[in-house]
C-alpha cells in the first residue's frame, strides 16, 4: 500500500487543479520559503480527516479555501482527493485503488467520499485504521511537531504509540460500551421506580379485585338460578298452552291459499330474477364486445412490436475491440528479452560506479593536503586585510555617526512641536470622555432601581408560587391520605361474614345487628363496647318466635346469639345515681324502643367510671355494681376483665368513616383550586424573570457602556501622559547626541592615525595545485554521478521491462475474458429472438381467435333480448293470479281470528317470559330451556369442592330449593355493595405489567453483565496489545538512539508499570559527554534528533504504509544528518516517505523531486521531475 496521487483544488494557495503522481520510496518536496510546500502535507492530513483547525496552521476551518490575491478572486470551496494503491489489501476493501475526497464549501457544508460515494468522516477514520493509521496523523510530522513530542506528557506519548499500534479503535469500542452502559443504569432506575410504583398500586388494586370475583361468582349463581326458574317457566306456560288444543287443524284450508300464495309469490320472483338476470347478461355481453374488440387491437400491436424486435435482435452485436490476447502474449515475450539484457547492463554499470567511487577518494586525500596549506596562507594575509579592514570600518562607522547625529538633531525640533500639540488635544479629548462618562454614571441610577424592582417582583412571584405550590401540595397529600384512610376505615367498619349471612336470610323479625342499631355518646365507644360485650355483636329480634326461626333456619352446631326485644319494664333496680361515674344506660341508647329495653335490662346494674382508682373506691359501696372504665376495663366484686375492644374499634371507624367521606369532597376542590393557582402563579412568575431578564441585559448594556466610557477617559489620560514623557525623552535624547557627537569625533581621529601607520598587504598565494587537484576531484564526481544515474537508470529499466510484462500479460487475459463475454451476448441476442418471434406468431393467433369470439358474442347479445321480453310477460300473469289469491286468503284469516283469541293468553304469557329470557339472560327461549330447563341436574354451588376438580356436583331440580338460593344470592350481593367491576381485569393487566417490569430489569441487568464484561476484555487486549507495543518500540529507541547519537544512552520507560490501561511514557536521553537530566536543556539539533528517534522508533515497531516528514532536519548539521537520511533509507525498505526540505543532501537520496513556487499573482505551481527517469535519459 503506498500514496497513489494527490489532486488539489482551491485548497490554500493551490487554487488551480493541482496533481502530484507520488511513487513507493522517497519524494522530495523543495521550493523557496513562503511557496507553499508545507500546504502539501496540510492537504494530507485534512484529507484524511484532520478536524483540528489549529493543526492544519489555521484560525479556523474556513481558512483552507483560497482566500483569493490581487489578480484572482476567492475561490467557494476547497477540494481534495487522495488516491492510495490498495494492491496488497492493506485497506479492507474490495478495490486496488481508494480514492478518499473531502470537499469543504465556504457556506459550512462538508462532503466526504470513499470511490466517489459519499461517505461520512467516521467510515473514513475506520477504514484507514485498520492500515494503522488513527485520527491523530502520528504518520504527519509537521513544522514544529517535533517540539510537541519531545514535550508532551507522558500520556500523550502513550496516545502517539497506542495509535500506531492500533488500539485506538478498541478504546472507542470501550467508550461506546461505557456509554451505553450509563444509559441502561438510567433506563433501570426508571423501570425500578416504576416497579415500585405499581406494587404500591397492586395492594389496594388487589383487594378491589378480590371483591369483584367474590361478586362475579355470586352473580353466576344468581344468573343460574333466574334462568332456571325462567326456563321452568317457559315450559310449564307450552304445557298449558299445547292443552288448549289445535289450532292448526282449523287453518289447514288457509294454509294450503297460503302456500299457492306463497308458491305464486316465488314463481313472480324467479321470474324478476330472470328478467334481471338476463338484462345483467346483455349488459354483460356488451361489455364483452367493448373488451373483445379492444384485445384484439392489444394483439395486433403486440405481434407488430414483436416483428421489431426480432429485427433488432437479429442485427449483429458488436465485436472486440482492441489487441488480440496472441499479440500481447507475444510482445510480453519480446520484453522479456529485453529484460535479461537489462539486468546484464545493470551489473556493468554497478562494476563502474565502484571504481570510480575508489578514485575518486584517492584524490580527496591529495586535495585536502593542498587545501590545509592553502588556508594557512590565506589565513596569515586574511589577519592583515582584518586588522587593516577593521581600522577602515572605525574610520567609516564614526564618519556615520556624526552623519546621524546631525540628522536626528535636525528632526527632533519638528517633533517635540507636534508633541506639545497632540499633547493639547489628548488633554481635549480627556474632558469629553470625563463629561461622556458622568452622563451615563446618571443613567445607571435609574437602570440600577429597575433591575431592583424587578427582582423584587420577580421575589414576590416566586414566594407566592413557591407558597401556592407547598398547599396544592399539602392538599394533595391530605387528600391522598383521606382516600387512603376511607378505604381503611372502610375494611375496619366492615362486619364479619357470618353475621351477615344470617341478615341475608331475610327472617321475619330480625331486623340487624345490636351495634347497628345504638347510639353511644362520644368519647365513651370503648367503654360501652366493654361494657356490651358480646350483646353487641348479637342479631336483634323483635321477639322469640323470630329468634327461633333463625335458629331453625341456620345449620345444626353453629353458633348464633340472638337479643329479643321487649317493651315490658325490667324487674331488677336500676343503678342509681353515684358520684366519680355515669350509668352506663345514659351513655348507650337506641331508637327502637324494644331494644332500648333490652339495653335498659343488661345495662341496669352498669356505671362507667373514668379509671381502675374510682371503680374499686366505686365499689367499696356497691359491690352489686358492675364499673367499666372508659379504657374498656370491667371491674366487679368478684372478676375483673376488659374487652370490646373490637367491637369500640369498629364503632369509632364507622364514626371516623362518616367525617372523612363528608369532608373529603371540599378537600378535592380545595386542591383543584390550589392547582389552577399554582398553574396562574407559574405564568405570573414566567412572565416576572422575563422582565427581571430584560432588565438585567439593560443594566448590563449601561455597564458595558459606562466601562467604555471610562477606558476612554483613562486611555485619554495615558495619552497625554505618554506624550509628556516623550516629549522629557527627546530632550534627553538631545543631551546624549551632543555628548555622542564629540565620542565619534575622538575615535575617528586615532582611527585614521593607526591607519596611516599600517603596512601594506602582500598578494593572493600561489592556488595552481590546488585547482588542478580540485579540477580532478570535481571531473570525478561528475563520473560517479553519470555512473550512478546510469545504475539507478539500469535499475528503473528492470523493473519497467518486469512490470510491462506483467501489464501485458494481465491485458491478455482480460481480453480473452472479452471475446468470451461477448460471444455468449450473442448467443443470448439469438435465442431471445427465437422467443420473441414465437411471441408474434402467438398474438397474431389471439387477434384471429378474439375476432371469431366477437361474432359470436353478437349473436348471444341479440338471443338475451328476445328471452327478456319474454320473461317480462309471464312475470305480468303471474302477478294477476296473485292477486286474485290474496282475496281469498283475507276471508279465510277473519274466520279464522276468533279462534285465536283463546290461546292469546297464554301466547302473550310465553311471549313475555321469552322477552324476559332475552333481556335478563341474553338467550332465545328454546336455548335457554334446552341448556337451563326442568329436566337438567342443578350444580350445587355451596358444595365443597377441591380445587383442582374441573364441575361442580349436581342434584336434581327442585323449584323450591331453586328459589331459595336465588334469594340467598340476592342478600349476599346487596352484602357486597358496589364493587368495582374493571378491578379484576385492570388488577391482572396491572400485574402482567409489573411481570413485564420485572422481566425487563432482569434483561438489563443481564446486559449490563455482558457489557462489563465487553469493558472488561477490551482493558485486557488493550494492555496486552500496548506491552507489545512498548516492548518493541522501546527496543527499537535504544537502537536508534545509539545509532543516532554515538556513545550516547537513551531508553523508554513506564510511568506506572503496574497499570498497564493508564501509564504514561517517560523519555531518557543522554548524548554523548554530557550530563542533562531535563530534555529542555539540549541543543536545537539535539532535541529535534530525540524527537526523530522517538518517531522513527513507533515506525519501525509499528511500520505504517507511508510517512511525511516537513522540514524535519532543518536543524541538524553535516554529520547528524548523515546519520538521520541512513535511517530514513531504512525507512525507505519498508514504507513511503515524503520529505518536504531544504537540504541537498536529502534531495540526492530522493526518488522523485517536486518544485513548489509561487509566482506575482500567490498561486503555488508544481514542477516534477523524477529522478530515476532523468537519470536513466542522461
Amino acid at each position: 500500500m503506498f500514496l497513489k496521487t494527490l489532486s488539489m483544488r482551491g485548497f490554500k494557495s493551490f487554487a488551480s487543479a493541482t496533481r502530484l503522481e507520488l511513487e513507493p520510496g522517497i519524494t522530495c518536496v523543495v521550493g523557496p520559503n513562503g511557496s507553499g510546500k508545507s500546504n502539501v502535507v496540510d492537504a494530507l492530513a485534512w484529507v484524511m480527516g484532520e478536524q483540528g483547525a489549529k493543526n492544519l496552521r489555521g484560525g479556523k476551518m474556513e481558512d483552507v479555501i483560497f482566500a483569493g490575491t490581487s489578480k484572482r478572486q476567492a475561490l467557494g470551496r476547497a477540494e481534495v482527493s487522495l488516491t492510495i494503491d490498495n494492491t496488497d489489501g492493506a485497506i479492507p476493501i474490495d478495490y486496488t485503488e481508494v480514492t478518499i475526497s473531502r470537499t469543504l464549501f465556504r457556506s459550512g457544508g462538508s462532503e466526504y467520499a470513499v470511490n466517489g460515494a459519499p461517505a461520512r468522516l467516521l467510515d473514513i477514520q475506520e477504514l484507514l485504521s485498520d492500515s494503522g493509521l488513527g485520527k491523530e496523523m502520528h504518520v504527519i510530522v509537521g513544522q514544529g511537531q517535533l517540539d510537541q513530542v519531545l514535550h508532551a506528557d507522558p500520556f500523550e506519548r502513550r496516545g502517539i504509540i497506542e495509535e500506531a499500534a492500533g488500539v485506538l479503535k478498541h478504546r472507542r469500542r470501550k467508550e461506546k460500551a461505557v456509554r451505553k452502559l450509563n444509559g441502561l443504569q438510567t433506563n433501570l432506575d426508571r423501570l425500578q421506580d416504576l416497579r415500585a410504583e405499581l406494587a404500591r398500586q397492586l395492594g389496594p388494586l388487589g383487594r378491589q379485585a378480590r371483591a369483584a370475583q367474590r361478586a362475579a361468582t355470586v352473580q353466576a349463581e344468581l344468573r343460574d338460578a333466574n334462568a332456571r326458574l325462567l326456563a321452568d317457566d317457559i315450559v310449564q306456560t307450552e304445557a298449558a298452552l299445547q292443552n288448549t288444543g289445535d289450532a292448526h287443524a282449523e287453518s289447514q284450508q288457509r294454509q294450503h291459499l297460503e302456500a299457492r300464495i306463497a308458491q305464486l309469490e316465488e314463481e313472480i320472483s324467479e321470474a324478476r330474477t330472470a328478467a334481471v338476470k338476463a338484462e345483467e347478461e346483455h349488459d354483460r355481453l356488451s361489455q364483452l364486445l367493448r373488451r373483445v374488440g379492444q384485445a384484439a387491437t392489444r394483439a395486433k400491436a403486440a405481434a407488430g412490436r414483436a416483428r421489431d424486435r426480432v429485427e433488432f435482435l437479429r442485427t449483429p452485436a458488436q465485436k472486440l475491440s482492441g489487441d488480440e490476447p496472441e499479440a500481447l502474449l507475444e510482445r510480453a515475450e519480446h520484453f522479456r528479452g529485453e529484460l535479461s539484457d537489462a539486468e546484464d547492463q545493470q551489473s556493468k554499470r554497478a562494476q563502474s560506479l565502484e571504481e570510480l567511487a575508489q578514485t575518486r577518494s584517492e584524490i580527496s586525500g591529495k586535495l585536502e593536503q593542498a587545501e590545509a596549506a592553502l588556508k594557512a596562507a590565506r589565513a596569515e594575509i586574511a589577519e592583515k586585510v582584518r586588522i587593516r579592514a577593521g581600522l577602515e570600518s572605525d574610520v567609516e562607522t564614526a564618519n556615520r555617526a556624526l552623519e546621524g547625529i546631525a540628522r536626528e538633531k535636525a528632526d527632533a525640533a519638528p517633533a517635540r512641536d507636534k508633541l506639545l500639540a497632540d499633547i493639547e488635544a489628548a488633554r481635549a479629548e480627556a474632558q469629553r470622555a470625563e463629561a461622556a462618562a458622568a452622563e451615563l454614571e446618571g443613567d445607571q441610577t435609574g437602570i440600577d432601581d429597575t433591575v431592583k424592582a424587578a427582582a423584587d417582583a420577580t421575589a414576590q412571584a416566586q414566594k407566592a408560587f413557591d407558597e401556592a405550590s407547598a398547599r396544592s401540595a399539602e392538599l394533595t397529600g391530605q387528600l391522598r391520605k383521606t382516600e387512603a384512610r376511607i378505604e381503611a376505615l372502610q375494611l375496619s367498619a366492615s362486619h364479619s361474614a357470618s353475621a351477615e349471612d344470617l341478615l341475608a336470610l331475610e327472617i321475619d323479625g330480625v331486623t340487624g345487628r345490636v351495634e347497628d342499631l345504638l347510639e353511644i355518646e362520644a368519647g365513651f365507644e370503648t367503654a360501652a363496647a366493654a361494657a356490651l360485650g358480646p350483646f353487641a355483636q348479637a342479631l336483634f329480634a323483635s321477639s322469640h318466635a323470630a329468634g327461633l326461626a333463625l335458629l331453625d333456619s341456620t345449620d345444626d352446631g353453629a353458633d348464633v346469639d340472638t337479643v329479643i326485644g321487649s317493651t315490658a319494664q325490667t324487674s331488677g333496680p336500676e343503678a342509681r345515681e353515684v358520684s366519680g361515674g355515669r350509668r352506663a344506660v345514659d351513655v348507650v341508647a337506641s331508637t327502637d324502643p324494644a331494644l332500648h329495653a333490652a339495653l335498659r335490662s343488661v345495662l341496669s346494674r352498669t356505671v362507667i367510671v373514668d379509671d381502675s382508682d374510682a371503680a374499686l373506691a366505686l365499689l367499696e359501696d356497691h359491690p352489686d355494681l358492675t364499673c367499666v372504665t372508659r379504657a374498656g376495663t370491667v371491674i366487679e366484686a368478684h372478676r375483673v376483665r376488659r374487652s370490646g375492644r373490637a367491637e369500640a374499634a369498629r364503632a369509632e371507624a364507622r364514626n371516623a368513616l362518616a367525617e372523612a367521606q363528608a369532608g373529603i369532597g371540599d378537600l378535592t376542590r380545595a386542591a383543584a383550586d390550589a392547582s389552577s393557582e399554582v398553574e396562574k402563579l407559574r405564568e405570573a412568575l414566567r412572565t416576572a424573570r422575563s422582565d427581571e431578564q430584560q432588565a438585567q441585559e439593560a443594566r448590563r448594556d449601561a455597564e458595558a457602556q459606562g466601562i467604555r466610557a471610562q477606558g476612554s477617559v483613562t486611555a485619554a489620560k495615558e495619552r497625554v501622559q505618554l506624550l509628556e514623557a516623550e516629549i522629557e525623552r527627546l530632550d534627553a535624547r538631545s543631551a546624549q547626541l551632543e555628548e555622542r557627537r564629540a565620542q565619534a569625533e575622538e575615535q575617528r581621529d586615532k582611527a585614521q592615525a593607526a591607519l596611516a601607520g599600517l603596512d601594506s598587504v602582500d598578494a593572493e598565494p600561489d592556488t595552481e595545485d590546488r585547482d588542478r587537484l580540485a579540477q580532478e576531484h570535481s571531473q570525478l564526481g561528475e563520473e560517479v554521478m553519470e555512473a550512478r544515474i546510469a545504475a539507478r537508470s539500469a535499475d528503473d529499466r528492470v523493473r519497467f521491462l518486469a512490470d510491462r510484462i506483467d501489464s501485458l500479460r494481465r491485458k491478455a487475459r482480460a481480453q480473452q475474458a472479452e471475446r468470451e463475454r461477448l460471444q455468449r451476448e450473442e448467443q443470448a441476442r439469438r435465442l431471445l429472438a427465437d422467443r420473441t418471434e414465437a411471441a408474434g406468431a402467438i398474438a397474431v393467433e389471439l387477434a384471429e381467435h378474439l375476432a371469431e369470439r366477437e361474432k359470436s358474442a353478437e349473436a348471444e347479445h341479440a338471443r338475451l333480448q328476445s328471452s327478456r321480453a319474454e320473461a317480462n310477460q309471464r312475470a305480468e300473469k303471474l302477478r294477476e293470479s296473485l292477486e286474485e289469491l290474496r282475496g281469498e286468503s283475507a276471508k279465510l284469516a277473519e274466520a279464522e281470528h276468533a279462534a285465536a283469541l283463546k290461546r292469546e293468553r297464554f301466547v302473550l304469557k310465553l311471549e313475555e317470559l321469552s322477552r324476559r329470557a332475552e333481556q335478563e339472560i341474553g338467550l332465545a327461549a328454546q336455548n335457554l330451556v334446552e341448556q337451563f330447563g326442568p329436566h337438567l341436574d342443578v350444580p350445587d354451588f355451596s358444595a365443597d369442592v377441591d380445587s383442582d376438580a374441573d364441575e361442580l356436583p349436581t342434584r336434581p331440580f327442585v323449584r323450591a330449593e331453586v328459589e331459595a338460593a336465588q334469594k340467598k344470592a340476592e342478600r349476599e350481593m346487596k352484602r357486597i355493595g358496589k364493587v368495582n367491576p374493571l378491578a379484576l381485569e385492570e388488577f391482572t393487566a396491572l400485574q402482567e405489567r409489573h411481570d413485564y417490569l420485572e422481566k425487563q430489569i432482569n434483561d438489563i441487568e443481564e446486559t449490563r453483565e455482558d457489557l462489563r464484561g465487553m469493558v472488561s476484555q477490551i482493558d485486557e487486549l488493550v494492555k496486552e496489545v500496548f506491552a507489545e507495543a512498548f516492548a518493541d518500540t522501546a527496543r527499537e529507541f535504544t537502537d536508534i538512539f545509539s545509532r543516532l547519537f554515538p556513545g550516547g544512552e537513551g531508553s523508554l520507560s513506564l510511568t506506572d508499570p503496574d497499570d498497564m490501561l493508564t501509564t504514561g511514557v517517560e523519555v531518557f536521553a543522554r548524548p554523548a559527554g554530557k550530563r542533562v537530566r531535563r530534555l529542555s536543556l539540549l541543543s536545537g539539533g539535539e532535541r529535534s534528533l530525540v524527537a526523530v528517534a522517538i518517531l522513527v522508533a513507533i515506525f519501525k515497531a509499528r511500520p505504517s504504509p507511508f510517512y511525511v516528514m516537513d522540514e524535519v532536519e532543518a536543524a541538524l548539521d553535516d554529520a547528524n544528518l548523515t546519520r538521520l537520511l541512513g535511517v530514513f533509507k531504512e525507512l525507505q525498505e519498508s514504507s513511503q516517505l515524503i520529505v518536504i526540505t531544504h537540504q541537498k543532501r536529502t534531495m540526492e537520496i530522493a526518488d522523485a523531486l517536486y518544485g513548489v513556487t509561487m509566482g506575482g499573482d500567490g498561486i503555488s505551481k508544481v514542477v516534477s521531475q523524477r529522478l530515476a527517469d532523468s537519470r536513466r535519459g542522461e
